[in-house]
Formats: C-alpha cells, sequence, structure tokens
C-alpha cells in the first residue's frame, strides 16, 4: 500500500534536503545492521515504524521479524522501489502523518543526518511511540577518521571518504559536507532533553560492500571484534536504543514502603548519581517529612566517594542503595553536564544544610546533629540557632574516634530515638557516614538522614571554607590541602590521579564500572530488551 501526500506536490520542497541513495537489497550492510537489531529487540508482535525506508531493503527484513510495519519517506522514487507490499507512506520525519502512540518501535537507519530538524525529528519519533517504546538510531559518527557521504567545495563535488573531513569543527563541516555528523555524548544529550532514556549504545566498522576487495569475510570477522574493544568508538556509525519511558500503572501504585527518589541519575564509575540541584533536595527532604513512611538516606558524593567506591565494592552497593545521592563535587557536576543533563551548581554539603535550616526555621523541623570532633556538634548548634532563629535541634552527639562498642551503639540509637527528630544531620566523613547510615537505617524511625561529611566543621568555624569562586570552579581541593597537607594528600593527589585514570581507562572502554546494588537502572519496564 502506498500513500502520496498532498502536502509534497511542490517537488522543490523535497528536493530541498540531499538525501544518501538507499542502501541495496541483501547487502551485508543491511545484514550488519539488522543483526544488531537482533541482538537487542525481539520484534515479535510488535507495531514498527521505519522512518527514512528507502528503496525497503530494511523495511522488508522488519516486516519478517515484526507483527506490522509502515515505511515512511521523503522521496516517492524510493517508495516506488520497493520489493513487497508493505505499507508505505511519503512524508517528512518532522510532521510524522501518526497518531501519538501509534508504534512499539521506531526505527532510523542513517537517516537523521539527513533532516532539515534532528531534534524536531527526536521529538516526533517521541510523540508516535507507546510508551515503554524503543527507537532504533543508526548515525554517523564523528570520530571515524573518513567522510562517507559526499563532499563538496562550493559547486565541486569531491566524492565520498575525503579523510579526517568528519574531525573538522562542525561549522567547516557544514560547509564541505550536506549530511551531519554526531558525537555520542551531543546525540544523547538531545535525546535525553527530549525525554528518552538510553538503553544500549555501541559502534559498527564500516561493512565495505562498495569495494572489491579479496579479504572481505576476513575483515568482517576481525571488524565484529574490534566494535567490542576500545577501536570501536571509531567506527564508522553509532548504533543507539533509546526508550520513552513507560507510564505508571494506576491500578497498582508503588507501595509507600519502596517508593524512590524519581529523579534522572547518571553514572559515575558504576555510581548512580541524581541529577538534582539543591533547591529539589530540600524540597524532597520536605516531602519525605510530611510522608513519614520510612526512613531515607541521602549521600552528598563527590570524587572521593566515587573512589573509595571503586576499592571498596561493598561501599558501592551502599552508594546505590541510598535513597538519593547527591553531587557534591564539581568534577562529578562536569560528568553529568557531559551526559547531557543541566546541573547549575554542586550540591555542597555545606550549602546544603543551610539551605534546609533557612527554609524549615519557622517550620518546627526536628534536627538532631551526629558526628563532627568532641564539642563539634554543640558548637555547630549554637552557631546555627544564633543565625536562623526559631531552628529546632533536640539534640547533638559526636562520637569518639574509634569502633564503638554495641553497647555505645545500642545507648546512640536510643538517645536519637528519644529525640524524635526529623532529620538527622551526620558529618562522620566518607565512607564511615554512608556505612554509619546504611546499618542504622532500619534502626532509626526517622524520616531524613543525610550525610554532609566535613560541614560540622565548617559551619562551626572550626575549619576554613574556600573562597566561593574556587568551589563552584573545582578548586576546592587545592585550598583544603594547603590547610591540611597531611590529612589529605592522599585524598586529593593520589585519589585524584586515580579517578582521571579510571574515567579514561571506562572511556576507552577498556575497563567497564558497574553499578551494583540499585534497584534502579535507567531503562524502561515493559519492554524486554537483551543487554
Amino acid at each position: 500500500m502506498l500513500v502520496r501526500r498532498g502536502q509534497f506536490e511542490n517537488a522543490s520542497d523535497i528536493n530541498a534536503i540531499k538525501l544518501g541513495g538507499p542502501a541495496s537489497y541483501g547487502s551485508y550492510a543491511v545484514e550488519k545492521r539488522m543483526s544488531k537489531i537482533d541482538k537487542t529487540l525481539d520484534l515479535r508482535g510488535l507495531r514498527v515504524l521505519d522512518l527514512g525506508c528507502g528503496n525497503g531493503c530494511y523495511t522488508e527484513e522488519l516486516a519478517r521479524r515484526a507483527e506490522f510495519v509502515c515505511g515512511i519517506d521523503l522521496h516517492m522514487p524510493h517508495l516506488q522501489a520497493f520489493q513487497e507490499a508493505i505499507p508505505r507512506v511519503q512524508g517528512r520525519g518532522e510532521q510524522l502523518p501518526f497518531a501519538s502512540d501509534s508504534f512499539d518501535a521506531v526505527t532510523m537507519i542513517e537517516v537523521l543526518e539527513h533532516t532539515e530538524n534532528d531534534a524536531k525529528v527526536l521529538t516526533e519519533c517521541f510523540r508516535v511511540l507507546k510508551p515503554g517504546g524503543l527507537l532504533i538510531l543508526f548515525v554517523p559518527n564523528k570520530l571515524y577518521p573518513f567522510e562517507s557521504h559526499p563532499c563538496h567545495v562550493g559547486g565541486l563535488e569531491i566524492g565520498p571518504n575525503i579523510p579526517l573531513v568528519s574531525w573538522l569543527p562542525e561549522f567547516l563541516h557544514r560547509r564541505l559536507c550536506h549530511a551531519r555528523i554526531y558525537a555520542r555524548r551531543k546525540l544523547f544529550a538531545m535525546a535525553r532533553g527530549i525525554g528518552f532514556q538510553i538503553q544500549k549504545s555501541g559502534f559498527i566498522f564500516p561493512p565495505l560492500d562498495s569495494f572489491p576487495l579479496p579479504f572481505k569475510d576476513t575483515y568482517r570477522r576481525i571488524a565484529a571484534r574490534l566494535e567490542r574493544s576500545p577501536l570501536g568508538n571509531f567506527g564508522v556509525s553509532i548504533y543507539a536504543v533509546l526508550a520513552k519511558p513507560a507510564r505508571c500503572a494506576k491500578v497498582a501504585p508503588p507501595e509507600p514502603m519502596k517508593r524512590r527518589f524519581e529523579k534522572p541519575t547518571f553514572d559515575v564509575l558504576g555510581v548512580r548519581t541524581h541529577a538534582v540541584q539543591p533547591k529539589q533536595v530540600v524540597a524532597q527532604m520536605k516531602e519525605w517529612i510530611r510522608e513519614r513512611d520510612r526512613c531515607h538516606s541521602i549521600a552528598a558524593t563527590g570524587m572521593h566517594g566515587v573512589v573509595e567506591a571503586q576499592h571498596d565494592p561493598e561501599l558501592k552497593q551502599i552508594l546505590n542503595a541510598t535513597d538519593l545521592v547527591v553531587p557534591d563535587g564539581m568534577p562529578v557536576v562536569w560528568l553529568g553536564r557531559r551526559q547531557g543533563y543541566p546541573l547549575r551548581t554542586r550540591v555542597y554539603g555545606p550549602d546544603l544544610f543551610l539551605a534546609f535550616c533557612e527554609q524549615s526555621a519557622g517550620q518546627g523541623y526536628r534536627q538532631f546533629f551526629y558526628g563532627g570532633e568532641p564539642g563539634g556538634a554543640e558548637r555547630l548548634a549554637e552557631s546555627l540557632k544564633a543565625r536562623f532563629p526559631g531552628l529546632n535541634v533536640v539534640g547533638t552527639y559526636s562520637p569518639p574516634f574509634r569502633p564503638l562498642t554495641a553497647a555505645e551503639d545500642k545507648e546512640i540509637v536510643e538517645l536519637i530515638g528519644h529525640a524524635a527528630p526529623d532529620v538527622l544531620w551526620v558529618g562522620l566523613g566518607t565512607p564511615k557516614q554512608e556505612r554509619w547510615m546504611h546499618v542504622h537505617k532500619d534502626k532509626l524511625r526517622i524520616p531524613v538522614m543525610v550525610g554532609v561529611g566535613a560541614a560540622f566543621d565548617m559551619l562551626s568555624g572550626r575549619k576554613k571554607q574556600a573562597p566561593r569562586w574556587m568551589r563552584e570552579h573545582g578548586l576546592e581541593w587545592f585550598f583544603r590541602l594547603m590547610q591540611e597537607p597531611r590529612r589529605l594528600w592522599r585524598r586529593y593527589l593520589v585519589y585524584g590521579a586515580q579517578f582521571i585514570a579510571y574515567l579514561v581507562l571506562e572511556s576507552l572502554r577498556l575497563k567497564n564500572f558497574e553499578a551494583t546494588g540499585s534497584s534502579t537502572r535507567e531503562g524502561t519496564p515493559g519492554r524486554q530488551v537483551r543487554i
């Protein structure tokens, strides 16, 4: 079934975009990309839209696997070249002629780079997908050293496969090539901004269909291995599976005891970190206090905590089981921005402490301070009461710098329980405070526990804080190192170097830092994806 669209009667509208030629039926390029889809997604029983279907070579393969497939393409000659009687329609990706929530999956195979407005195309894909639906993308990779699309200098065509053109700055690349190229980071940032979640991604090497070479089979076997290695980053195409989040079922809402903070997370060396800002954290603390359903924990984590988690898998599990892990450190904020989250600032422990006290001073929230040096919690309480009249501090305790006995621990639990605080601020330092909160979470019937590290010493005046400009530009480590070189040299020099090395290993895919212990992951319930 071939449907013409009346809005495209003007041929100049269609030809305004320069498209590449479609792939050939039965080619290795088709086989290669379909094998990637098969390894990721079971299409049986699904309704699939093949956007930019071309001559139907991929649409035909999809139709063999799915319950229903419809193709859409801008060029009528491509649609007329179909070899099978598959439903297809002429139209633009920027204005899909389908109702919302129409398809279980949408495929775009080397198409997005040719569209007039790629963000609008992704938005339309998001609209026509059902909740839990998947978008399967293949787009050109900016790191591939040859430009696979035809290039031109002015009106002179100079052909495809021109070395290093893809590595040029974007404003120069646009002058030489009609098609876009994508860095994976920017592609995912755009997709997340529209609402997609990243299910899976990878790279493919060029299939070399058009080259009459005698060693193609050997090359293809080697290429399949290289795609799983760090060299895969230089493949010709980026392969990605994007998910439209599933709606929560209204008939079976999650039980209060199992609810978690529903905010997007990004991964930092296997530690799941929430993409939140201080105001959001304070608002969530107040909501948990109103609900009073169970004890919730918040961990402010920076570079130090992330590296400690690499040394200790149990600590990584504890962090990933924490209700809310906030980015307390500019390196973590930078990594969140790199993954597409618009984090304006860090959730700095002392600032979070002050923000909550300022907003809650007149609301009667009961607060308990646990941690700091002997007498530090008391000094902190006095300082904050003078700063915020009406602040309700119901107790303080500074534990000794040694492991507590069972009797001492029981006594502290009883002390906090009798005080019945709404918020327990824990200032024991990383990783001690994260372990303490994890162990005592089921023993204390309080709404919120917050680990804030050195905030007790800083806010009580025992230690100086770095100037704000240093804190906001990632230089606080230098200020603190100059204050306490003997205590902090290992944290900032050794751990800092390890943090950078781990990031390099992860970016080159030489080491996989998997998240463990988390009951949530960025994915889509209701659609089975093989990872």
